[in-house]
């Protein structure tokens, strides 16, 4: 049984890699979204912590709690994440200005750039004392290409995936695993959640989150002595 900790997992992607890794794992959820992971624990009977990886305190506390608790820390997930939007030009159009206020484009960056850095920073003792470890990052298509309309967003995923190569021949040495995931569009609120709901007609071209946690627990399953550094994966109807 591992132990598996998932960022951003009361909804969308990592509600559905939890549903997916579950079955033998214990199951630790981190959200900021407190109602949608009590929801969670009721359906799935697992651990949640109410936890913004943006802020450095709840991380360390967070972490601290499961690693006293559990004792290893054998996978970490992260998928907490913020979408925004709008060029430069449009930035202060309605629909886009409110979304591109200075103080939350901090926030999208602290959360989507800072998260991950900081999760991987706080588990990185843990899974060195213990021999090893496993890190997944739901990363984007927007940290592997540069799509114009999202200046903010694509800065922030090529910045999370320019960490992970950096680091992973680090990581490496102690036995730890490191891999991008990068989706293109997926069929989620997650643009709902920031106010750019998409057209359903758009939205049917993404992939269901259970597609993208299916290529999760692959990665999750491959044997000790292989790691997949990046795996992009798109719609066929949206390639």
């Amino acid at each position: 049984m591992k132990t598996i900790v998932i960022t951003g997992g009361a909804n969308g992607v990592g509600l559905e890699v939890a549903k997916t890794l579950g079955e033998g794992n214990n199951i630790v959820l981190l959200d900021n979204d407190e109602k949608g992971l009590q929801k969670a624990e009721k359906n799935l009977g697992v651990e949640t912590f109410v936890c913004d990886v943006a802020d450095e305190k709840q991380i360390e506390e967070t972490v601290a709690k499961i690693s006293k608790k559990y004792k290893t820390i054998d996978c970490l997930i992260n998928c907490a994440g913020m979408w925004i939007s709008g060029d430069l030009s449009k930035m202060n159009l309605p629909g886009y200005s409110k979304m591109n206020e200075l103080e939350r484009i901090k926030k999208v960056i602290d959360t989507n750039v800072f998260g991950t850095i900081a999760m991987i920073k706080s588990v990185y003792p843990i899974m060195k004392k213990q021999g090893g470890g496993q890190i997944i990052n739901i990363n984007s298509q927007s940290g592997v290409v540069i799509e114009p309309p999202f200046p903010v967003y694509n800065a922030s995923k090529h910045g999370s995936n320019a960490f992970r190569r950096a680091v992973q021949d680090d990581l490496a040495h102690s036995n730890i695993k490191i891999t991008d995931v990068c989706p293109g569009l997926i069929n989620t609120d997650f643009y709902k959640r920031a106010k750019a709901q998409l057209p359903k007609e758009i939205l049917e071209t993404g992939l269901s989150p259970k597609a993208v946690a299916n290529v999760v627990r692959y990665v999750f399953e491959l044997p000790a002595e292989i790691t997949i550094p990046s795996i992009e994966i798109k719609h066929i109807k949206n390639y």
